[in-house]
């Protein structure tokens, strides 16, 4: 009986698409209009998988106000299912992403020059596209709700 609830969610989560520095700029400028949080995260990440259903929520609560929480795993390919998996068990619908760059280093400065490339990571860009907040760790829930208050 549980085998069909997870199979209409694997097929609304679907298969990770890759994203490398270059498809990363673009997606940020696909969602102009609204205020976007790029979670990078891996399953391997403890912190990652903790703060997950905290972020998720978040979006629930407040997509109507015209913010979008884009997933971005830095797994590995060969881990992107057990990606998939993670995700479906949160109940993520949205397009999740995986990052497939070529050289790891162009990519984490190409989202924030002072990211490290540690994880949890999330970036906030204003409705206009521009990055107006990065986390390096987890998010702090109540910072981002005022964060979002603000704009």
């Amino acid at each position: 009986m549980n085998a069909i609830p997870l199979v209409a969610l694997w097929l609304a989560v679907g298969a990770l698409t890759p994203v490398n520095e270059e498809a990363f700029q673009k997606l940020v400028s696909s969602h102009k209009g609204t205020v976007v949080a790029v979670n990078v995260w891996a399953t391997w990440c403890a912190p990652c998988r903790a703060e997950m259903p905290a972020l998720v929520a978040f979006e629930k609560r407040h997509s109507s106000e015209g913010f979008v929480l884009v997933l971005v795993s830095a797994n590995d390919p060969e881990e992107e299912k057990a990606a998939r998996q993670f995700l479906e068990e949160l109940g993520v619908t949205s397009q999740p992403y995986i990052k497939q760059a070529a050289d790891d280093q162009k990519f984490i400065d190409s989202v924030d020059p002072k990211w490290s490339g540690s994880l949890p990571a999330t970036f906030i860009y204003d409705r206009s596209g521009k990055r107006i907040k990065s986390f390096f760790g987890e998010v702090d829930i109540r910072e981002l709700e005022a964060l979002l208050r603000t704009l």
